[in-house]
């Protein structure tokens, strides 16, 4: 169950906008992330860099009204497919697709310095929606997350940023969410997973959303029982001085393969 005065109703009460004014409007976001996004945007740029990363097609999943997860990622693949449960998150991401706009500006400026691109955000931003198939409604608590949305059943990569914690209560949820989201990776697949430790909510607007807690040994050896060889589990410890936006404690970088 959710904890009192919290919700689980992203359909209803996400605000997107909100979101991302307030936590991805620069590469920092709010001085009681730490430096979340920045750790997460250098590991992102190191494990696909590395070469070992590569496949067609890509699904990423939470993907919510942000594209930071694809930055990189869509260099080193053909075909994008981004996912969201809720319907407004995922009018921004078609929004951005389709038209001339920009997203998470700052972030891209800093993760093309972090590549040593010569590139503009417009320019890489213009190349990620060129590999854009479709953005995809998603429910990682069904047994088939994608329903019969999508013409592709498994993918080679999938990236997740912030999600799985959100759309779990209790760890047996978590556990049985993750074997559902393993189910839309190919045999040999790698799943790069990005997410925050010990955290029971984090606010969005004037709603503050329930997560699961978890340690770093719940996620392990969760991905171990759906047939994950976990190659990097990156973690940085950090406890906020401002609990007014979240209760997390650390967050975290993971890339598995599945076996």
């Amino acid at each position: 169950m959710a904890a009192r005065g919290t919700t689980t109703d992203y359909a209803g009460l996400f605000d997107p906008e909100w979101y991302l004014q307030t936590y991805l409007n620069s590469i920092s976001g709010q001085p009681a992330e730490g430096d979340l996004m920045q750790f997460s945007m250098d590991r992102y740029c190191k494990i696909f860099q590395s070469g070992e990363v590569k496949g067609r097609q890509l699904l990423d999943i939470g993907t919510g009204p942000s594209v930071h997860s694809i930055i990189t990622a869509s260099r080193h693949v053909d075909d994008v497919y981004l996912s969201d449960f809720a319907a407004q998150n995922r009018k921004v991401l078609i929004d951005w697709w389709k038209s001339d706009k920009t997203l998470i500006e700052k972030i891209t400026e800093y993760v093309l310095k972090q590549e040593t691109s010569s590139e503009t955000v417009v320019e890489r931003q213009t190349a990620m929606k060129g590999k854009v198939r479709a953005v995809l409604p998603i429910d990682v608590t069904m047994s088939i997350p994608l329903g019969s949305g999508s013409d592709v059943t498994q993918f080679d990569i999938i990236t997740s940023s912030l999600c799985l914690e959100a759309a779990a209560l209790t760890i047996d949820q978590y556990r049985t969410n993750a074997a559902n989201v393993a189910s839309l990776l190919k045999v040999g697949g790698h799943f790069i997973l990005n997410g925050v430790l010990e955290q029971t909510w984090y606010r969005v607007g004037e709603s503050k959303f329930a997560c699961v807690w978890l340690s770093k040994e719940d996620i392990e050896s969760t991905f171990v029982s759906c047939g994950f060889d976990i190659k990097q589990f990156d973690v940085v410890k950090f406890k906020s001085e401002d609990e007014a936006y979240s209760d997390f404690h650390g967050y975290f970088v993971m890339h598995a393969i599945k076996i």
